[in-house]
């Protein structure tokens, strides 16, 4: 199930170096980066940024906007959605709400309460994989309960890899989708690799709109 983020369709709009709108070019851009001892290449590749060669600056492939004199502490979404709050990348990935929460309330306060919750989220889900595998094996006795046991465990298994396939990215096969092509309405893509298409992968269909979404 998906649910929008209430922003509504997303107009596509060029980036200002389409060159490096996917995540893998703008990881290649960082070969020669130095700095690696106060800001991760990868978190800022994440974040929309390629290296431009001079020093530590860094600018988003879609805004333009260019940041240099980083500081360990520094987090690359909250400064790119502090100083270019109108980023078109950053507005798909974040939403216009979560940005306004991280120019309000500071990054740091964000990241470690979606670390609990994610954290809280996981050990439940755990606690009732583990609840159910249990009630199945403890409700037949002798070679049943190992048969019951077996069964249990591969159907599950087969779910997992079921659920896993629809929410996983058709373009790079590693991240979860979360955006919906218009006018198609196909779910194919997740948010680092949808600014890099133009024509929806399944249907060919000229994209004109982009839709943030939640699976659930």
């Amino acid at each position: 199930m998906t649910s929008g983020t209430g922003q509504g369709i997303q107009k596509v709009e060029m980036p200002y170096m389409p060159e490096y709108a996917s995540l893998d070019a703008r990881l290649r851009s960082f070969r020669n980066w130095s700095y690696g001892h106060v800001q991760d290449a990868k978190r800022l590749a994440e974040a929309g940024f390629y290296y431009a060669g001079v020093e530590d600056e860094v600018r988003c492939f879609h805004c333009d906007g260019g940041l240099r004199d980083w500081l360990v502490t520094d987090d690359p979404w909250h400064e790119h959605a502090r100083c270019f709050a109108g980023c078109n990348f950053l507005q798909l990935v974040l939403g216009e709400t979560y940005i306004s929460q991280m120019r309000l309330n500071g990054a740091a306060i964000l990241a470690d309460e979606s670390g609990s919750a994610s954290a809280q989220q996981g050990a439940n889900i755990g606690s009732a994989s583990s609840t159910t595998l249990s009630g199945g094996t403890n409700s037949a006795p002798g070679h049943q309960q190992h048969n019951v046991s077996n069964e249990l465990t591969h159907r599950l298994r087969e779910e997992n890899n079921r659920l896993k396939e629809e929410r996983e990215c058709k373009i790079c096969l590693t991240r979860e989708v979360g955006v919906v092509f218009c006018p198609c309405g196909h779910l194919v893509s997740c948010m680092q690799c949808a600014p890099a298409i133009y024509n929806c992968p399944v249907c060919r269909a000229l994209i004109t709109g982009r839709i943030r979404t939640y699976l659930s």
